[in-house]
């Protein structure tokens, strides 16, 4: 970033730990304070406490969420930042909600937000240079110092490195995949509906979704490591930092994921599925990410027979993705 904003305090709130790592990230560079909130009603309570001079707030969490914290605040006593701008953060494309369809996705969504009295929106993943031009809309003039103008360097992009798919090898590999899978179906009392005992589902996979990524190139197999890697701003470390994380929580969400769909928990399955689109998405598992959309869409619209019948499909593309990430990071 060519700016600094050393005096800004800024507030993020998102209820994915992986989605506030990513922001800590991408916010270091302008040594703004950032402090963090894991949920709505944190959030309101912190409005109370503190002074703020941009609000970051992920709209699908558990409730509140952001939207119903964001109308919440304006009416709250002893909010001491009634006058601060909010930016909603949300992987969602606002054009099924009634919006104008002759926008763009993005242009309907900021019109979505703007409408609910929202400065502006990010979009999942969050990008580099999203982040710096919001920054400089929204955060106080008088607190941005402009850095002098560097001699640009010529150097091969990070993400070119391990940009292969990461995408694990046939022998052993394959009966882990599917050790993953059953682990899940276990955990729920659900044997292997919906496949075929070999891993592969019955469902159906979406058309990539590539509006996601920023590009209209193919996903590159289970991990996009060139995509993850870009959305992490080239940072190696962080990156790997992120997809041990994502792993790490694949037992938790596939958990809830499998078990919502069992018990026609909708609005469950609906968050769940959600979180694990934009999380997806951020580390290059792009194909998951679009698994992850259409059923979130279906859950969203009360389609519970596709959430059923798709579960497996969807838990199986998870647990290729998640053995890709091992292989990466091995290697």
């Amino acid at each position: 970033m060519n700016f600094t904003a050393a005096r800004a305090r800024i507030l993020a709130v998102d209820d994915q730990e992986i989605n506030l790592m990513v922001l800590e990230r991408l916010l270091s560079p302008t040594e703004a304070e950032l402090v963090t909130a894991t949920g709505g009603q944190e959030m309101l309570d912190l409005l109370c406490k503190e002074q703020f001079d941009l609000v970051l707030l992920d709209h699908v969490m558990p409730p509140p969420d952001g939207l119903e914290a964001f109308r919440m605040s304006r009416t709250l006593e002893g909010n001491l930042n009634r006058d601060t701008p909010f930016v909603a953060l949300t992987g969602n494309d606002m054009r099924a909600e009634g919006c104008d369809p002759s926008l763009s996705p993005r242009e309907a969504t900021r019109a979505y937000y703007k409408g609910e009295g929202f400065a502006d929106y990010l979009p999942k993943p969050v990008l580099p240079e999203d982040v710096e031009k919001l920054l400089l809309a929204l955060l106080p003039a008088e607190k941005i110092t402009r850095n002098e103008p560097e001699a640009v360097q010529e150097a091969a992009p990070a993400a070119a490195e391990g940009s292969s798919s990461g995408s694990p090898s046939s022998d052993g590999s394959g009966a882990k995949k599917r050790g993953l899978f059953a682990k899940i179906q276990a955990m729920t009392g659900e044997g292997a509906a919906g496949t075929d005992g070999t891993g592969s589902s019955a469902g159906t996979a979406p058309a990539s979704d590539s509006g996601a990524s920023g590009t209209d190139a193919p996903p590159a197999g289970p991990l996009d490591t060139a995509r993850g890697l870009t959305f992490s701003g080239g940072d190696q470390e962080m990156y790997r930092q992120l997809l041990k994380n994502w792993a790490d929580a694949y037992m938790e969400n596939g958990y809830t994921i499998q078990k919502s769909a069992k018990d026609g928990d909708l609005n469950a399955h609906r968050i769940a599925t959600h979180s694990l689109k934009s999380s997806s998405r951020m580390v290059g598992a792009m194909i998951l990410g679009d698994w992850a959309e259409k059923a979130e869409h279906a859950a969203r619209d009360g389609d519970l027979s596709y959430v059923r019948e798709n579960v497996s499909a969807l838990l199986a593309e998870y647990g290729k993705a998640v053995e890709a990430v091992s292989d990466y990071l091995a290697g």
